[in-house]
């Protein structure tokens, strides 16, 4: 017989509990558990409370504790946003591990559209959680604040035109011109020019743009400073109502469409005629001016080069010319605007086509649409085609009517559709997955113009990316019934939340 400080060596006590082991290997699963349960059974009441503790923590191995960060970071990944906030909450390690992911917060701010940050050190968690919180009161409409500006001093009818521009919202109504501060919505100017105002434009919050139902053009500057406006030039040439205009006061340039089927190109400052463009065969609807500015190269649809898009409703044509010339001036050698004119097709049913036509990224983006009837949801869709190849490159097909494409960016397009949707009739739209993320709804505005002068859009930075958005920015106006103009806000969701 071995005596009892023979049996608690270390060495010999080893040696026993290897033999054991190896004996225990060899045994099938049921006879190994049949060898546990009468260990454990023959164990006294302190045996089995550390059996207790310890069995449970090499039974239940944390996985995430123990895995290499790059798996971590892996299965992340996969998970999506809310399920990896959830996980958060399991425990104060996972929180930290979870939260230490940086590339991962990253990529779900990304698949979010929270857009391009420029900030180096970005808490991304933070970020993500804010967007998230954004994207969820986008869906169910709380980010958004709306309320009426009473504008009864322009007209106790329709608010026929609206225009927006660095903080400055300007209404008119048949000859009268209101501007309101955005900070505030309060009128700081008021005044009326000779005749009825079919369109409207403002440029750089001091310049502001009307064009008449009797084919003229004025234009007026605005003085923030006394809040008053002063007559500036006058256009005339045009034998229709103008219908649509782009003022840029850093080329000296403005360019209008009318109803007489001409597009006609101005100098701003002298209000000579530079060039008029006959190749329309219908109203003109939509002009917009894109110029090629050394500020701003990101801007422009071609290098070194001035460009024009006007909008009927059979086609969408593309002019351009040189920015450099050698009289050197600022508004570059409007003579070559005949090197380049490239005309995409609306194929427009029955007349019928729909208003709002966007430029980004190399490509002309517009919605094309057929006629349906009141019963069916409809079938527009956003279409992208090439400037180089002048060929689709993309479809986001929508499956509903749409009224008016009003403004796209990299990640979201933004969309009014026809009253009388039980949901939302403001809509955003995601452009990578077609998704309609949300929206709030607004209620019925006539159209004064073919392209809806009595609706403008605000601030558009944040349809690059939801990181850009800020509270109570402008993100539509549009003229109601009884002198109203209804204007929709960005709502602060983090001061909802605390308050």
């Amino acid at each position: 017989m071995t005596s009892k400080e023979d049996k608690d060596r270390p060495s010999d006590f080893e040696a026993w509990l290897s033999s054991v082991s190896d004996t225990f290997r060899g045994l099938t699963v049921q006879k190994q558990s049949e060898t546990l349960l009468t260990l454990i059974n023959l164990g006294s009441p302190e045996q089995r409370y550390h059996l207790l503790k310890n069995v449970s923590v090499a039974l239940q191995r944390d996985i995430l504790v123990l895995l290499p960060v790059e798996i971590q970071e892996l299965i992340c990944y996969y998970i999506d946003t809310q399920s990896l906030l959830r996980a958060c909450c399991v425990s104060k390690r996972w929180n930290g591990i979870i939260s230490s992911l940086s590339s991962v917060w990253r990529r779900k701010c990304i698949e979010l559209g929270s857009g391009p940050v420029e900030e180096e050190c970005v808490n991304w968690k933070s970020l993500c959680l804010s967007t998230l919180k954004l994207v969820e009161g986008i869906h169910n409409g709380t980010a958004f604040r709306q309320h009426d500006i009473k504008a009864t001093c322009l007209s106790l009818e329709h608010i026929t035109g609206l225009d927006y521009c660095k903080g400055f919202l300007i209404g008119c109504a048949d000859n009268l011109v209101g501007v309101w501060r955005a900070e505030d919505y309060e009128l700081i100017s008021l005044f009326s020019v000779l005749h009825r105002i079919s369109c409207v434009q403002i440029c750089d919050g001091k310049l502001l743009a009307f064009g008449h139902s009797t084919g003229h053009i004025t234009t007026w500057h605005l003085n923030t400073d006394r809040y008053d406006a002063t007559p500036f030039q006058e256009y005339r040439s045009h034998a229709g109502v103008i219908m649509s205009l782009s003022v840029c006061s850093e080329i000296d340039l403005m360019v209008s469409g009318a109803s007489d089927s001409l597009a006609k190109i101005w100098c701003v400052s002298s209000g000579t005629l530079l060039r008029t463009l006959f190749d329309h065969s219908h109203w003109i609807v939509q002009v917009t001016l894109l110029p090629f500015l050394d500020s701003k190269p990101n801007k422009t649809l071609f290098e070194r080069r001035h460009t024009l898009l006007t909008m009927t409703r059979d086609h969408v044509r593309i002019f351009s010319w040189k920015a450099d010339s050698e009289c050197k001036s600022v508004y570059g050698d409007i003579n070559t605007i005949d090197e380049s004119h490239l005309v995409f097709p609306l194929k427009s049913v029955l007349h019928f086509f729909t208003p709002g036509c966007h430029v980004n990224a190399g490509k002309v983006i517009y919605i094309n649409q057929t006629m349906v009837t009141e019963e069916e949801a409809g079938n527009a869709e956003i279409i992208f085609k090439s400037l180089a190849t002048q060929n689709v490159v993309g479809r986001v097909k929508l499956f509903t009517k749409v009224r008016k494409l009003l403004a796209v960016g990299d990640k979201f397009a933004l969309l009014l559709l026809p009253q009388g949707h039980a949901f939302f009739n403001l809509r955003i739209v995601e452009l990578s997955t077609g998704k309609m993320i949300g929206g709030c709804y607004l209620p019925h505005s006539s159209s004064s113009t073919p392209d809806l002068a009595q609706v403008v859009v605000g601030e558009t930075a944040w349809l690059n990316g939801l990181s850009q958005q800020q509270p109570d920015d402008l993100v539509v106006a549009l003229g109601l019934p009884k002198g109203r103009i209804r204007v929709v806000t960005w709502r602060d969701l983090q001061e909802t939340s605390t308050g």
